[in-house]
């Protein structure tokens, strides 16, 4: 049903027969095997072509392969209800180890191949490096990948991206939470740690004076008692996470990516600090199904994600099912974003009846798409609307605190 990989195929026999498997599940009843039957013989002219990589070996392996898991179920999703334009759609992921250099050289390879569609890698620091790259070839780059203002401002709408919100504002639904408690548990003082990495970077200091929670502490009157960087390789933040509460932080803003987030939750809770808030406001590591095994260290914690299970949004159940079939107790951010962007490829080819990539650059950003993350139109810069989900964790069990038309609980403060 797909292009395997050429050079470094790292798909597993398992990992096919589990994604062909989700077919039956996600499509109106009928079993895998006789839905692909009748669409195979539907299929006519060249198959269209989805291409990117993601690091499946790595740092950036664990949300790689959600987003490879997502990507192989909805292209065989499509395929059984005929493909696109009535074409076979074909999906090459290659391993770009989770660095820049070996993304390149792929992307090279996409380009000179002809691939229709080209989708973006995880994290800004594999995939900003690619951006100028596609476009210099006239391609759209279908981002639901990495985050980055920045990114989407340079490339003027030749980036489409997902993801509800960008780094710049990474922080802001926690600030926003912040400023809704009464005055007297209200934080006068945060404390703001962030990994060396172009995405958290960004999240802490802004882009062109836009966003940035060093912004949005000053906007909301808070004082800044601490606002330090870390080497993304950190391995004890324990004089950190002391110097910050010694500093008389009220509330903890962290900005990093899954391992070192974990490990700065975990040493909270080691050195007995329970500041008002704690934020894991970098990564959406709540989401991910490792974050239950810190046990006690997530109690309190708040985290944001793109979306969430009861908002009911066009996709959602067949992501969910996914999440399920792996025994997620929450659906990862990366696997709402992953399946939004191709729900965009999906529609930009239907409302244009094409693969020209002019026509449906046109079409999606001036259209209304409607995927797993909302129903939205694209701003101008190709990135959609603002939106985020804050939740947070008590006792195990994750609580949609804001916004308020989704919350299901009112925040807890201290942390327990």
């Amino acid at each position: 049903m797909r292009k395997l990989l050429r050079g470094r195929n790292l798909r597993g026999v398992a990992s096919l027969i589990g994604a062909a498997a989700m077919v039956g599940a996600m499509s109106g009843g009928l079993s895998g095997a006789s839905t692909r039957a009748m669409a195979s013989e539907r299929f006519h002219g060249p198959p269209i072509t989805i291409a990117g990589t993601l690091g499946l070996t790595g740092a950036f392996s664990v949300p790689s392969a959600d987003y490879k898991l997502v990507d192989e179920a909805w292209v065989n999703t499509v395929n059984a209800h005929g493909g696109l334009l009535g074409r076979k759609v074909e999906l090459t992921i290659l391993n770009d180890n989770s660095t820049p250099t070996t993304a390149s050289t792929d992307y090279q390879k996409f380009i000179s191949e002809k691939v229709n569609f080209i989708l973006a890698p995880y994290t800004t620091y594999v995939g900003g490096p690619q951006v100028p790259v596609v476009r210099a070839a006239g391609k759209l780059f279908y981002n639901g990948g990495f985050v980055g203002l920045q990114y989407f401002e340079q490339d003027k709408g030749w980036m489409v991206g997902s993801y509800t919100y960008q780094d710049t504002t990474y922080s802001h639904g926690a600030f926003t939470v912040m400023k809704s408690l009464p005055p007297s548990k209200r934080p006068k003082k945060i404390a703001i740690l962030y990994a060396a990495n172009p995405f958290t970077v960004a999240a802490n200091k802004g882009y062109n004076g836009t966003g940035g929670a060093l912004t949005f502490a000053k906007r909301d009157g808070m004082k800044v008692v601490m606002d330090e960087q870390y080497p993304t390789g950190t391995t004890d933040f324990t004089s950190t996470i002391e110097k910050a509460q010694a500093a008389g932080a009220q509330a903890l803003i962290v900005l990093g990516l899954p391992t070192t987030s974990d490990l700065i939750a975990k040493t909270v809770k080691t050195i007995g600090w329970k500041p008002e808030v704690e934020c894991m406001c970098g990564s959406q590591v709540t989401t991910l199904d490792n974050w239950y095994t810190l046990g006690a260290a997530t109690n309190g914690v708040i985290g944001t994600d793109v979306a969430w299970e009861s908002e009911n949004y066009p996709g959602m159940k067949q992501v969910e099912a996914l999440a399920r079939k792996k025994h997620e107790k929450v659906v990862p951010s990366y696997s709402w974003a992953g399946w939004a962007i191709l729900q965009m490829i999906q529609q930009g080819v239907d409302g244009t009846h094409s693969t020209t990539t002019t026509k449906i650059r046109k079409w999606l950003l001036t259209h209304v798409v409607s995927t797993a993350v909302g129903k939205f139109k694209l701003l101008g810069n190709g990135s959609p609307p603002n939106r985020e989900v804050v939740v947070q964790t008590v006792n195990g069990v994750q609580r949609t605190v804001w916004p308020p038309k989704i919350a299901t609980a009112k925040i807890v403060t201290p942390l327990p």
